[in-house]
């Protein structure tokens, strides 16, 4: 069980690391889109453009975060009045819930990265494709930590019989 903790931790911060650069960057590209455009005035085409997609991707992967950290919305009040194998049940039945989505998302983010392809964005002339790449990496990553996490609930249930 530590070889998958240090996994989901190990990705986890690198995830921290790639959205702490994103949100930086998005800031650096707006404070110098206001400058360039208000006092330089010689406004910068392209930095609205990237600002957009960092906040894209930022957003993706801070979802994944908070995913890891059991930050998406439940209904604590009611969980708390349940006795510990209805938590467990309960955990469990979450997990699945959120896994079709993520299952749903991933799928047809390949297929919608794929055929986007050959798609240039306005500005820079790049492919689409590598924004809209982030829905299916942030769904497989969070598929990562729903299964992780789901492990745990039943490894504990197994270290808790044997006791």
């Amino acid at each position: 069980m530590g070889s998958i903790d240090r996994f989901s931790n190990k990705l986890n911060k690198a995830i921290k690391y790639v959205s702490a650069f994103l949100i930086g960057a998005m800031s650096i590209l707006v404070f110098l889109q206001v400058i360039f455009r208000y006092v330089l005035d010689a406004p910068l085409d392209w930095s609205e453009e990237m600002a957009s997609f960092a906040f894209v991707w930022m957003a993706l992967l801070g979802a994944s975060i908070g995913l890891k950290k059991k930050e998406h919305p439940n209904l604590d009040i009611i969980y708390n009045l349940f006795p510990g194998r209805v938590k467990k049940l309960a955990d469990i039945i979450i997990n699945l819930s959120i896994t079709l989505p993520l299952a749903i998302l991933c799928f047809y983010g390949v297929k919608l990265t794929i055929s986007m392809r050959l798609e240039c964005t306005a500005a820079l002339r790049y492919s689409v494709s590598y924004i809209y790449i982030v829905l299916p990496a942030s769904a497989f990553i969070m598929l990562v930590y729903i299964v992780i996490d789901t492990i745990k609930i039943f490894w504990k249930e197994e270290s808790e019989r044997k006791q």
